[in-house]
């Protein structure tokens, strides 16, 4: 249960926008990027089912959302055909319509029955059409670290950040702790930090193994 929560509060602070459901698609995690990107406080959607919340229609206006959703159950139980990224038109908390892309996947908790579903969200608004509050002409706004689900040979889902991917590929191709440090311009210690927690997600002890593993789901 503990590496379930860590697993889910590594997720909300990945810098994505990102919401999670439980078994009955009811939403137990609504994050900060989440709350700015859809202008609804947590508050508000915690405890509701996700289409009661999200509202969402597809590009042609038709109702997308729904109970017994087709996508929650392709993520649920076709692990071999994972959920590829598709656009909503989502209702916001102040009861407009924004298109956003969205993708999820399962990830498992202490029971098989009982997977999570975590959604993560982007902006999908055209540049003509700037969303409320959108960063002005001229200044750039960090880009989030985008998430890798990656299900391992038990059926448990990992995710890694963009950074921890570029310091496997790095491992890949034998990079050592200094080389990586060099080339992202970060300091040694934090190349062996992102390195531990990269074993630790994938529950391997060694580089090569992380390695090996990473060849193995086309990660590197």
């Amino acid at each position: 249960m503990r590496a379930f929560d860590e697993a889910l509060e590594r997720i909300s602070r990945s810098g994505e926008a990102v919401f999670a459901v439980d078994s009955a698609d009811r939403i137990i995690l609504w994050n900060r990027a989440c709350e700015r990107l859809l202008s609804r406080p947590a508050r508000t959607a915690i405890g509701k089912h996700c289409y009661d919340v999200l509202c969402g229609r597809d590009v042609n206006g038709n109702l997308y959302c729904h109970r017994n959703c087709s996508v929650a159950y392709q993520a649920r139980e076709r692990k071999d055909d994972p959920v590829r990224t598709f656009e909503l038109a989502a209702r916001t908390g102040d009861g407009r319509k924004k298109r956003i892309r969205t993708s999820l996947f399962s990830v498992a908790s202490y029971h098989p029955a009982l997977k999570t579903l975590v959604h993560v969200l982007r902006d999908a608004q055209p540049p003509s059409q700037p969303a409320e509050g959108a960063v002005p002409a001229g200044e750039e706004e960090p880009a989030p670290e985008s998430l890798t689900p990656v299900t391992l040979a038990g059926g448990d889902t990992v995710v890694l950040t963009s950074r921890e991917k570029e310091i496997l590929r790095c491992l890949a191709e034998g990079m050592g702790t200094t080389a990586i440090a060099k080339k992202y311009f970060i300091a040694t210690v934090t190349v062996r930090n992102h390195v531990q927690s990269i074993l630790h997600k994938l529950d391997v002890h060694t580089k090569v193994a992380a390695v090996v593993l990473a060849y193995r789901h086309g990660l590197v």
